[in-house]
Parts: C-alpha cells; sequence; structure tokens
C-alpha cells in the first residue's frame, strides 16, 4: 500500500523565499504590543515577528492576566542587515515618557540574552541620555522565557483587513503558518502605521499580492510626490 501524500505548499511568496536561513533573536517589551509590532515588521532586517509576554514568573500568562510579565515583541533579524545595536538605537526612539508607558515601574524593557548584549545595551542607554538630554527609563533584563501570546494578538493590525488575511491564505492556509510568514510581518507593518503615513516599501512586488490588494495597498498609503 503507498503512503498517503504529504500537503505541501506548491509556492510561497517571493519575500518569505528570500528570508536568510539564519536569524538572531531580540525582546523588546513596550506599552503594548499590538501597537509595537508594526514598528519592528517594517524595519529593514527583521524578517518576523512574534508578540508575547517576558520578565516574569508566571508560568501562564494571557492578554486578559498576564500576572507579572509585560507585554513585548520577540523579532527575528538578519544581523548581516542590522545590528543588535542598531535595533536598540532604534528601540529607544520609541520609547514613551514613563508616566505614558503603562508598565511596571513606567519603563520600558530590553531583554538581553547574554553579557556582551547586555554592554551593548548600557552604552546604548547612555547614548540616548546624552543626546536627548533625558533620562533613560528603560530596564535591562535577562530574557529568561518568552511566552507566545494568544493567536488573535499576533499580526493584529493585519487581522482588520480582510482582503489580505485571505491574499496571506491563498499562500499559507492554516493560520499557524501564515502568522509567522514575513509577508504578514511586512503587512502588519505597513497596516498598523498611525494613520497609514508610511509609503509602500519599494520591494512590495515581492509580497506576490493580485493588483487587487496593491492598489488597495496604494489606496490607504500616501504616495510621494512627483
Amino acid at each position: 500500500m503507498e503512503p498517503m501524500p504529504v500537503a505541501v505548499l506548491e509556492y510561497i511568496p517571493r519575500i518569505d523565499q528570500m528570508k536568510p536561513p539564519c536569524l538572531d533573536t531580540a525582546v523588546f517589551g513596550m506599552s503594548c504590543f499590538l501597537s509595537s509590532e508594526p514598528q519592528f515588521g517594517i524595519t529593514k532586517g527583521i524578517w518576523k515577528t512574534t508578540v508575547g509576554y517576558a520578565g516574569g514568573r508566571y508560568d501562564s500568562p494571557s492578554y486578559g492576566d498576564r500576572g507579572d510579565h509585560v507585554q513585548a515583541v520577540m523579532v527575528e533579524y538578519d544581523p548581516l542587515t542590522v545590528s543588535y545595536g542598531q535595533l536598540l538605537e532604534i528601540f529607544l526612539l520609541w520609547q514613551k515618557p514613563p508616566q505614558e508607558s503603562g508598565l511596571p515601574g513606567g519603563a520600558s524593557y530590553i531583554f538581553v540574552k547574554n553579557e556582551f548584549e547586555k554592554r551593548l545595551a548600557q552604552a546604548a542607554r547612555e547614548r540616548y541620555e546624552l543626546c536627548s538630554g533625558n533620562s533613560c527609563e528603560t530596564v535591562l533584563s535577562v530574557c529568561k522565557s518568552f511566552y507566545e501570546a494568544e493567536s488573535r494578538c499576533q499580526k493584529y493590525f493585519l487581522r482588520t483587513f480582510p482582503l489580505f488575511v485571505e491574499e496571506i491564505r491563498n499562500f499559507y492556509p492554516e493560520e499557524k503558518d501564515w502568522v509567522r510568514s514575513t509577508l504578514a510581518t511586512r503587512l502588519n507593518g505597513i497596516l498598523g502605521q498611525p494613520s497609514l503615513s508610511f509609503s509602500l516599501p519599494e520591494d512590495i512586488e515581492l509580497y506576490d499580492l493580485s493588483e487587487e490588494a496593491i492598489r488597495m495597498l496604494r489606496h490607504l498609503t500616501p504616495q510621494p510626490a512627483p
């Protein structure tokens, strides 16, 4: 008796095919992972984002009860394109004043994996204070664990546009696959920008979207002046 055929994806978008084989990870805690994830999603060199909970000891955090954790974003990035030091600089530019952050102690978090990352993070905080003239309240903490958030929290802004979700499902029928794709990361990054103020990326043709989807993106995002 011949074995049953295994279902495989016949085609994935070119942007996902281009993902480097070796990626590094970084975890950052901000006031709200739903609004933070898109900012990372459009950062050059970042190929995948995942929202979750980090920094605490509670072993079953959820969106409704995160215990002593903070909401966090794990990014998978190509260190040959964007360095960890550059990610730190980008992250610190996004941080909110302590009274607006909504985090324990009024601070954002950098979760480091080793002593090297800790030294880079300390140096980045010092540069931020020197250049901005403001005190940096960002907390450095060892990344002991990261709990992936509920599926409904992943790619939150993308989910509000059914057309684009259907486009992605043409490539990835299973939700567990499309939420982890670079295509979803990029689209969520575009659609999650404030007032959709972000222009379309130059590599948009690599998303392999339909003409209808491209037209909708062009309608939603401002175009450069001629």
